[in-house]
């Protein structure tokens, strides 16, 4: 029981209470009262212990009871009965003075902690009476008093707040009603501001404990003032803001109190701080919440299930209809007691936001104000959402139910306030509830914002500012505007409603079409139209913003603002923080649960595109039906059978409805197929005909043709028939009936019909038609009854009134029937009712949406999708902004076109879609107006500012745009700098034209001045700049006829506007290019030049503003790392040498001034060994240097170069390559004085800076080399050639020295890198040191140098040949040791034997001393004799000295030495063949001596080689038999029948071949003497070298000389050949037997090299071989001979030839056999002096040759002398022996 401490401090709340209830109590009427209030009050007061309770109830008085007093003490139930009951019979009094101190009461109570339990009507005793106890306070509000209204506020939201008094359900409810009551009924102001209050914040509570279920969660007051606007207008100075917000801060404390007791007063007040926050509940987190509300979901299917029912019985029951609510809450089966408190207060203010006043009060906002709290409520509810709300199914299965209704319902309003927060309710819905209503949002966009959107003409104008308003906010956050295009524009079943929104939002922003009638008034329409443009701009905004956020680039124009609002609720809402503290109160962020699948882009590109395929094809239908079809199958849209054409006419939205009939109803036989297909996928069982009909004919509108629907019905009645055979006896009762039925309808439904038919009437029509019998008569009549009653009409009937103001593609939705449903009625003032129907009509919509679209909801994550959604965009933006920006003059509509446009080319930019950007970039610079600056206005400056900017922000992504905004600020400098009164560039680079104008411009035009302080000569400027296209205006003046005196003063107060943009601003452009990245700054760089180009190339006004701008910035960005910065030199080198070769000359001379300041610049960098920069940064020197035709650009370059030398020398490392190959093209010029400058510095370089140049010790020297040769070959000045020469004999000093690269080498030695022997150390220490290595390295730079050196041997002044020669050669002799086998194979090949190559392949066949045309035409001029005699002949001594020299080194190429002099010997030249026998002979002489076996063996083989490819040839002279003969006959008849005109054409080809045989005939002539050369070189080397050869050498030579001697005694014993000529005569003055001396030297030669072999018997020596090839050769020998002189015995003594043949003379045949005979007598002395077992072995042979010898004619007597020797003493003593 209660000890005294305990009644003290209870009764210290309520006996004050009691006392006055006692003081004030009628003593008649409230006597009862009074009674028990005394008898508790005694109690209370008396110290004694009894108990509170009659001793009779004692059994219960040890329940507990609802109150206890904050410490140990509890009261039974009885004990708390006796002390509440007085307050609530008090309370229902409803009598002020009494019902004032109970409430009191029963709020300190309250608040203080000392009522607990549960409050419910259903629940157990005690949950009972605090039920009751509530259920006292509520009523007394009814009592209309402030005071009392107040305190009940108060108590009631002490009940909801409290912790330990917890209540739920219908209690909870009739709170919230009455507080809603309160707030509707009562008179004081200040009271309904408090009455809201307190409802929001038992919302914030119910909703804050529901997300975190638990009670125990601490919850912020919330701040009043932003709950003032927009009805409670009356409170000027805010105290009663401050009244209510303190009464509602003061509740929340004391409950804090009693929580918290140690920190009373810890919620700071008022104020915006502590009201956005929310302190985060460590015991609970979101994640463990989801979890715990989908275990209280134990049948989600039935909850929504029950829901539908619940909406579909549309039922009107609000909050006071007990009974109904009472089912409603049985079928609410909701464990959790938070979530189910939740779900009754959303599910009351749905309801409260539906219902519907009486129709006289619709325009009466006051009482509105019952629907607009609920809605405010709502608005408060949803904007606040936490997590639990906004993913549980069963909130958003409420949202859907109810909510969506209450949208549909409030949203065509015509009351503003309603339709405003409609759309606030319905933003919320976008931006934190999408993820889970994508059916629902697809269905209310179009309907409450795209249709007031895209009415332009005749729109309510706040409606329709309201929805802008609605649009710029749902801007705001970025991921909900790409969420939308992704999951509608891209979706199939879905309206493009990002598409129709900027579409909607262009066609306001342009205003009401001309010549059409609006209601809008000017300024209103103004305002609109700004408001759209604000819209375009944020959405142009919101995807650059989403875009910056995914690629995480920092974002320019980001400002506080944008993330104010990501991060906490909109200004504007009330601060209930529903949300839990771990979680942002965004709600973009937990979209992602929406569908787990990521936005594959992929899919979503296929997805858009099958959309606008799709569309293409169905509105191609709705225009051709069969062409429709016949895409969408090609397409793959539809497949091709007629199942499956019909399913999609059945199926897919937008089709025209008459035309899917027409099709139908065509004869050809896929429509008949496919229609057939279309009855057929009906399913017709169990229906009523007419409903059967009904369903049919929903889908398509009849077409008007008889037969068509002939068609259409017959099948239709059979298929009905097949679906229900007991319905008819036949198919044709089915067809008749439907005719019928079609006509009644037609009939009923058709204002046209006067007459309408009776039910009998249609009896009557009907009979017979069963098969000859009647249909029951009932039947018809039912039938009759129901089409009359309800029209069979198609579903887009409800249509017609909108289409003729909606986009069509409105209708890809299928909507419009529920738009219309809205508009009508409201049209038809039925304004908010709207009827089940409609509400069916909804849900079956959503249901349907909901499964076409599968619901998955995509949330972007992929950047490529705003690709996607700048197609769609992109073109009204340009439209929207590009209008106004021409027209307007407004700075504020200015300011958003450019801020558009802004957003526009980032977009654009950063996704690559050039295009796009170059269309937004091309459009703005064009607004710049500076291609025409007599128009610039202000709103041109901005433009100009805007470009600057976005040059700033965006240059990283501007690629190819930059062009466009770099030719603005040439323009822009242009105009600044006449604006100035500077002289324009064209004054220093005009193009004269011709001598007169120079004279006429010399000084009048040429210096236009824009003074501002004088009027200055300005006509000239005036009308170079006056207007021009943008296009055609060039970057240049553009010249424009006389100008007037005011267009003057007008251009020049447009110039003094340009002054508002500072230059420093554009030149920001150029110094912030270092900031671009690598590969931005080479687009800009490729603008600039592109732009500099345009601007030089200008004839009337050439420019160079942009080419210093290009020194300036190749200066800033030369830091950048080198692999950009050569790709940027790639693009300026091509520049300049462009400019460069320019034909107005200033412009190149400045060009090239430019090009020599950066290099001067780039050169002060320091570059490491075997890089390239500098020479590819010098490159455009060489190419102008090569291509320009200007003397002085020539000059200009050596100069430059030269200077680059003399100030930068120690930092020239790869730039002397092209420093080099100046000078060398400096070499050929054809000004002398150029040749001269350029060796002059070539002279010093070399002299000062020769250890510069191979520094590197790369390619330096090489180019330095051929640089010198190409001097040596000048042809102005000798002395330039031989200095060349000599520098290259100090060249080639300094690289046997080993000099090359001295500092780097010194420098590697530091650092111990090179061995220390050094490459000349002589020929021993050379290969054990591996300094061979470090030769080879040489052979890359020995060889230009010699190379040079050798082609200089064919230079046509004598002198300079010499020397070449010499300095070759003494060279190679000097430095010769230092080289490796493969730096002389090099040398060889490439340097030594090119010498002899003009001579090799040049000289001409004819032999002697004729023309020597082979020899290139370099050779022509000089003495060809000379050369061969001189310098073919010395070189070719040289080189063979040289080989001798240097054998031990280069023994491996003596093959390739002899094939050089075998190919002398081979020439038909006789000179040349002398000079290569010559030099054969002097080899063998010279280095014989060191032969090997192998090597002696090569020279025999190149000696046969030699006598084989020279055998002389006359079988031109043979073959030629016929043609000799014409030819005679020829010359015969033109010599003697001239006059006779013969056919010279013949005669002339005659003449061409005799002079071809002369010409073989003196080759071969010419062979022959080399052959007996030949002959000779080989006796002399063979008797210098006998005892050197081997046998098998000697035979090598044998052979060859063999093979000579038979070929000539083949063509000497040819006796057709003689006679051939004989007839040539002495023209040819050959011998008679031609090669007569030829065959007696070789066969003798032949018998002496055999001879020799018998008696040296050298190594390898084979006797038998050797012997046997003796014999042969005495044979042959001997049978030659005895044939020869048989033929001329022969010869004279047949008489009978001697008319055919021309027979030598006796004297000559006598000749040639004397000739022959010292050959026979050597031989005869051979045979004799073999061994005599080889003389008798072959005694057989030789015998019948002698005895042949004895009876021939001899020429001389030493035959027979040698004969009678041989015969005694040789054969006679074999006879003697054989005897």
């Amino acid at each position: 029981m209660a000890s005294s401490e305990a009644d003290s401090r209870l009764s210290q709340v309520v006996a004050p209470a009691l006392e006055k209830i006692i003081k004030n109590a009628s003593w008649r009427k409230h006597s009862k009262l009074a009674h028990q209030c005394k008898a508790l009050l005694e109690r209370l007061t008396s110290p004694s212990d009894s108990p509170l309770a009659s001793p009779d109830s004692e059994p219960e008085s040890s329940i507990p009871g609802p109150l206890h007093d904050g410490g140990a003490v509890e009261y039974s139930l009885v004990e708390s009965e006796f002390i509440l009951s007085p307050l609530i019979n008090a309370c229902a009094t409803a009598f002020n003075k009494i019902v004032d101190p109970a409430v009191d009461c029963i709020q300190k109570l309250i608040a203080y902690g000392y009522l607990r339990g549960e409050a419910d009507p259903s629940g157990g005793p005690e949950a009972q009476l605090l039920s009751k106890l509530i259920e006292s306070v509520c009523k007394c509000h009814d009592l209309s008093d402030d005071a009392i209204e107040l305190l009940v506020l108060k108590t009631l939201l002490s009940a909801v707040t409290s912790v330990s008094l917890r209540i739920h359900g219908d209690c909870l409810l009739q709170i919230v009603r009455t507080c809603y009551d309160i707030y509707l009924g009562s008179k004081n102001v200040v009271n309904q501001t408090t009455a809201k209050a307190s409802l929001v914040q038992m919302l914030v509570i119910v909703f804050r404990r529901m997300e975190a279920d638990s009670s125990a969660v601490p919850v912020q007051p919330i701040v009043v003032a932003e709950l003032m606007e927009p009805i409670e207008k009356s409170d000027a100075d805010g105290s009663m803001t401050q009244f209510v917000q303190g009464f509602i801060t003061k509740i929340m404390q004391d409950i804090d109190g009693v929580l918290n007791p140690v920190t009373p007063s810890r919620v700071s007040l008022g104020g915006h701080d502590g009201a956005f926050e929310t302190t985060a509940v460590e015991t609970t987190n979101p994640a463990d919440l989801l979890d715990s509300t989908d275990k209280d979901m134990l049948d989600a299917k039935y909850w929504e299930i029950s829901m539908y029912k619940t909406a579909l019985e549309g039922r009107k029951g609000e909050l006071a209809d007990g009974e109904a609510d009472r089912d409603e809450d049985l079928e609410v089966q909701i464990g959790n007691k938070f979530k189910r408190d939740a779900f009754l207060v959303f599910r009351a203010l749905c309801k409260l936001s539906m219902k519907t006043p009486p129709k006289e009060a619709l325009a009466d906002p006051l009482l509105m104000r019952g629907k607009i709290v609920a809605l405010e409520l709502l608005k408060i509810l949803l904007e606040n959402a936490g997590t639990v709300f906004r993913t549980s199914e069963r909130f958003l299965g409420a949202i859907k139910q109810y909510l969506c209704l209450s949208l549909l319902k409030n949203s065509a309003s015509t009351l503003m306030i309603v339709f405003q927060l409609s759309c606030s309710i319905f933003i919320s819905l976008v931006s934190r509830f999408r993820a889970g209503l994508k059916a629902e949002i697809g269905v209310f966009f179009p309907m409450i914002v795209l249709r007031v959107l895209e009415n332009v003409a005749q729109p309510n104008f706040q409606q329709k500012m309201i929805v802008l308003r609605f649009l710029d906010k749902l801007c705001l956050d970025s991921q909900t505007l790409v969420d939308i295009f992704i999951n509608y524009d891209c979706d199939v079943n879905s309206s493009n409603i990002f598409e129709r929104m900027v579409n909607g939002l262009l066609k306001t922003a342009q205003g009401v079409p001309p010549g059409v009638a609006t209601t809008l008034l000017p300024p209103q329409e103004a305002t609109m139209k700004l408001e759209a443009m604000r819209c375009l701009v944020a959405i142009l905004r919101s995807m650059g913003d989403w875009m910056n956020k995914q690629l995480r680039i920092p974002d320019p124009y980001s400002t506080k603002r944008f993330e104010d609002v990501e991060n906490s609720p909109e200004p504007g809402n009330v601060s209930m923080a529903i949300v839990n503290g771990d979680e942002p109160a965004e709600g973009s962020d937990s979209h992602s649960e929406a569908s787990n699948e990521a936005s594959d882009v992929l899919t979503i590109e296929q997805r858009r595109a099958y959309k606008l395929e799709l569309q293409e094809g169905i509105s191609l239908f709705n225009r051709k039906p069969k062409k429709g079809i016949e895409f969408l199958i090609k397409a793959n849209k539809v497949g091709d059978s007629p199942e499956e054409i019909a399913a999609f006419l059945k199926n897919a939205s937008d089709l025209n409805k008459t035309l899917i009939g027409d099709y139908l109803g065509e004869r050809e036989d896929l429509s008949l197929k496919v229609m057939h297909a279309y009855v057929d996928s009906f399913d017709f069982q169990g229906m009523e005909f007419d409903e059967a009909i009904r369903a049919f004919l929903q889908g398509f509108r009849l077409p008007g043709e008889a037969q068509k629907i002939d068609r259409i019905m017959e099948k239709f009645a059979e298929w009905y028939c097949k679906c229900n055979p007991k319905a008819f006896t036949s198919a044709d009762t089915a067809y008749v009936l439907a005719y019928s039925v079609i006509m009644l309808n037609t009939d009923s439904h058709n204002p046209m019909v006067k007459n309408k038919m009776s039910a009998d009437d249609f009896i009557r029509n009907n009979r017979g038609i069963d098969d000859g019998k009647d249909l029951p008569e009932e039947y018809l009549r039912s039938l009759f009854e129901r089409i009359s009653r309800n029209e069979i009409k198609m579903k887009e009937d409800d249509l017609s009134l909108h289409q003729k103001q909606s986009v069509n593609s409105n209708r890809i939705l299928g909507l419009d029937n529920i738009l219309n449903i809205v508009i009508r009625k409201r049209d038809e003032d039925q304004h908010m009712e709207t009827s089940d129907d409609l509400i069916r009509h909804m849900q079956e919509q959503f249901k349907e949406k909901a499964r076409k679209s599968k619901s998955v909801y995509y949330a972007a994550t992929d950047v490529v999708i705003l690709r996607f959604m700048i197609e769609v965009c992109w073109a009204p933006m340009l439209a929207a902004f590009s209008v106004p920006l021409d027209q307007s003059d407004d700075e504020v509509v200015i300011a958003l076109c450019l801020e558009g446009f802004r957003y526009a080319i980032h977009v654009t930019a950063v996704m690559s879609m050039k295009t796009h950007r170059d269309a937004f970039v091309t459009s703005l610079a064009k607004f710049t107006s500076l291609h025409s600056p007599a128009d610039i206005k202000q709103k041109n400056i901005y433009a100009i500012k805007e470009i600057v900017t976005i040059a700033d922000e965006d240059g990283n992504y501007l690629r190819e745009a930059w062009e466009h905004i770099l030719t603005c600020v040439s323009r822009f400098e242009h105009l600044h700098l006449l604006g100035e009164g500077a002289p324009p560039d064209a004054t220093f680079f005009a193009f004269p034209q011709d001598e007169s104008e120079k004279s006429k411009q010399a000084k009048s035009t040429n210096l236009p001045v824009l003074n501002k302080k004088g009027p200055g000569k300005i006509q000239y400027a005036a009308a170079s700049v006056m207007r021009g296209s943008y296009d055609g205006a060039g970057i240049g003046g553009n010249s424009a006829g006389a100008v007037t005196s005011e267009q003057v003063d007008n251009l020049v107060s447009n110039l003094n506007m340009l002054e508002q943009v500072g230059s420093s601003e554009m030149n920001r452009i150029f110094t912030r290019s270092q900031k671009l990245n690598s590969e931005a700054i080479i687009d800009f760089v490729k603008a600039l030049c592109k732009v500099s180009m345009e601007e030089l190339r200008s004839t009337s006004d050439p420019r160079v503003f942009s080419l210093t701008k290009i020194v300036e910035i190749a200066h800033y960005n030369m830091n950048r790392i080198r692999l950009v910065w050569s790709s940027i030199w790639h693009v300026l080198s091509n520049f300049f040498v462009t400019i460069g070769c320019y034909e107005n000359l200033s412009i190149a001379i400045f060009a090239m001034d430019s090009l020599r300041q950066l290099s001067m610049k780039f050169l002060e960098r320091e570059e490491l060994a075997n890089y390239n920069f500098q020479n590819e940064f010098m490159k455009p020197f060489v190419i102008v240097m090569r291509k320009s035709s200007a003397v002085e650009i020539r000059e200009l370059i050596i100069r430059c170069v030269s200077q680059m030398v003399l100030s930068r020398v120690n930092n020239v490392k790869s730039g002397w390559k092209s420093m080099f190959m100046v000078f060398a093209t400096a070499a050929y010029d054809n000004h002398k004085n150029i040749v001269l400058l350029a060796f002059e510095i070539m002279e010093k370089i070399i002299r000062d800076y020769f250890p510069y140049i191979t520094e590197t010790e790369t390619t330096t020297f090489t180019d330095c080399v051929n640089c010198l040769v190409a001097f040596t070959n000048s042809r102005y000045n000798k002395d330039i050639s031989l200095n060349a020469i000599a520098f290259l004999r100090f060249c080639a000093a300094k690289l046997a020295e080993g000099d090359l690269g001295s500092s780097s080498k010194k420098k590697e030695k530091e650092n111990g890198k090179v061995s220390p022997s050094s490459p000349h150390k002589g020929k021993d220490g050379r290969q054990e040191n591996g300094e061979l290595i470090d030769k080879d390295d040489h052979l890359y730079f020995w060889f230009p140098l010699l190379a040079g050196l050798s082609e200089l041997s064919f230079d046509p002044r004598p002198e300079i040949r010499k020397n070449a020669l010499e300095l070759l050669f003494e060279t190679l002799r000097n430095h010769g040791h230092l080289f490796s086998l493969p730096l002389w194979e090099r040398v060889f090949e490439s340097v030594l034997f090119p010498i002899f190559d003009y001579v090799r392949h040049g000289i001409d066949p004819a032999g002697g001393d004729s023309n020597e045309e082979g020899i290139v035409n370099d050779m022509d001029e000089l003495d060809q004799d000379a050369w061969l005699y001189e310098t073919c002949t010395l070189a070719l001594q040289l080189v063979v000295d040289l080989f001798v020299n240097f054998y031990n080194t280069v023994h491996p190429l003596l093959r390739k030495v002899l094939s050089l002099l075998i190919s002398f010997i081979k020439r038909p030249h006789q000179s040349l063949a002398g000079i290569g026998t010559a030099a054969f002979v002097r080899l063998m002489s010279n280095a014989g001596d060191l032969f090997s076996e192998e090597k002696w063996l090569e020279v025999g083989y190149s000696l046969k080689e030699a006598a084989n490819a020279t055998l002389p040839d006359f079988s031109c002279v043979v073959s030629g038999d016929n043609m000799a003969g014409t030819n005679e006959h020829a010359l015969n008849s033109q010599g003697n029948e001239a006059s006779a005109g013969s056919d010279t054409s013949q005669g002339g080809s005659e003449s061409l071949r005799t002079q071809h045989i002369y010409a073989s005939l003196s080759e071969a002539k010419c062979r022959a003497a080399v052959q007996l050369l030949l002959i000779q070189a080989m006796m002399e080397i063979y008797n210098m070298y006998r005892t050197h050869l081997s046998a098998k050498n000697t035979l090598v030579l044998y052979e060859a000389i063999h093979d000579v001697a038979s070929h000539a005694h083949r063509i000497n014993i040819d006796s057709l050949l003689q006679s051939k000529l004989q007839e040539f005569g002495p023209m040819i003055q050959t011998q008679d037997p031609p090669l007569l001396r030829l065959e007696n030297e070789a066969y003798q030669f032949c018998l002496t090299l055999l001879q020799n072999l018998i008696l040296d018997r050298p190594p390898r020596y084979e006797e038998v071989e050797v012997e046997s090839h003796l014999v042969d050769l005495c044979q042959e020998v001997l049978l030659f001979y005895i044939e020869t002189a048989r033929s001329g015995q022969t010869s004279e003594t047949s008489p009978e030839e001697q008319s055919q043949w021309l027979i030598p003379s006796v004297s000559g045949k006598r000749r040639e056999l004397a000739s022959r005979a010292p050959l026979i007598v050597a031989t005869l002395q051979a045979i004799c002096s073999l061994g005599d077992t080889l003389f008798e072995k072959n005694l057989v042979q030789f015998f019948p040759l002698l005895a042949s010898l004895i009876s021939c004619e001899h020429g001389s007597n030493e035959v027979q002398v040698a004969l009678s020797d041989m015969l005694s003493s040789s054969v006679g003593p074999v006879l003697l022996r054989s005897c």
